[in-house]
Parts: C-alpha cells; sequence; structure tokens
C-alpha cells in the first residue's frame, strides 16, 4: 500500500514538472529577456520569437514538443510577468 501511494506521488510529481511546454533551452531564453521585458526594452513577440526557435522537432516529427503563446504566457505568469494585450 505505501509502495503505491510513493509510486501515486512518483508520478504526479513527473506530471507537474513536465506540464509546460516550454524546453530548458526556451525558458534560459525568456529568463535572460526578462529584465529588458519589464523595462520595455523588447516586446514579449520578440522574445517568444527568439524562443520559439528553439522548439523541441523531435526527429521526423516524432517526440516534437512546440511551444504554443498559452504555454509561453503560463511561463511568464509563472515568473510573475504580467503580459498586458
Amino acid at each position: 500500500m505505501k509502495f503505491l501511494i510513493l509510486l501515486i506521488a512518483y508520478i504526479f510529481a513527473i506530471f507537474q514538472s513536465a506540464q509546460l511546454g516550454v524546453s530548458d533551452a526556451q525558458r534560459r531564453i525568456i529568463d535572460n529577456q526578462i529584465f529588458l521585458l519589464k523595462e520595455g526594452m523588447v516586446s514579449e513577440k520578440e522574445v517568444f520569437n527568439k524562443a520559439k526557435k528553439f522548439d523541441d522537432k523531435g526527429i521526423f516529427g516524432i517526440g516534437s514538443d512546440e511551444m504554443t503563446r498559452e504555454e509561453y504566457k503560463e511561463y511568464l505568469r509563472k515568473k510573475s510577468f504580467t503580459i498586458y494585450n
């Protein structure tokens, strides 16, 4: 019984960490640009396009994980950055 509870907790932790479709390389790009975003030196769209270049394309499309605009906005919210539309 304890093993089952630990297994469920482990699976839940993995699911939470993999929930956002923002790769590690994209996170680094966005994190490096947050100061410039807050100061208004670059636009939110410019940072999105820079990070989008690092999408995981997979092999022949298998295993691809492309970042969507919603995932990008959610990551910025997680970093306490507000996007005004």
